[in-house]
């Protein structure tokens, strides 16, 4: 299977800027509300002002995350992984469930949770698997999926429950 890693890293990295410059618009808009005049409280039962400023720290929070999450994909080392090298940061996996639904996943450092749309250029895949999920060893999946190998399978436990993964495909 072919796969342009540079491409698809160039896609989730594209992406998260788009993410941090969300989280600094809305940074700017949380702050604003929280400085404007009219959140100035003129009673201690008037909270409006307190909440807009915890909101405008969780917002700067947000974009530092951002911030360090382009960081750290942009310093990870691009290598192709063959079918004898274990799951490590910077491997394109195919993981398929008991109910034979396939997943494209990405190790990544950060960012987790985050999905592209992969153009047709960037991989010879099937039309199921035009989408590409990160997702990082401090989730279930990512850290089960550490270290593996092609055809290993690997249980995790979501609510209690047992979820089973064939690992199909490492690149």
């Amino acid at each position: 299977m072919l796969l342009d890693k540079a491409a698809i890293f160039a896609v989730i990295s594209d992406q998260l800027r788009l993410l941090t410059q969300v989280a600094i618009a809305a940074a700017n808009q949380a702050h604003e509300t929280a400085t404007h005049s009219e959140t100035v409280a003129r009673s201690k039962y008037e909270t409006f002002g307190l909440e807009a400023a915890y909101l405008a720290h969780g917002q700067a929070q947000r974009v530092a995350d951002c911030k360090a999450a382009e960081g750290m994909f942009d310093a990870l080392k691009i290598r192709d992984f063959t079918e004898n090298d274990a799951i490590d940061y910077g491997a394109v996996v195919i993981v398929c469930d008991c109910e034979e639904r396939a997943q494209l996943l990405l190790i990544g450092p950060a960012a987790g949770g985050v999905r592209v749309k992969l153009p047709l250029s960037v991989a010879e895949l099937p039309q199921e698997l035009d989408e590409l999920m990160v997702i990082t060893p401090s989730s279930p999946l990512g850290s089960a999926l550490m270290g593996r190998y092609q055809d290993d399978e690997v249980v995790i436990h979501i609510c209690g429950e047992p979820k089973q993964y064939v690992v199909l495909w490492i690149g």
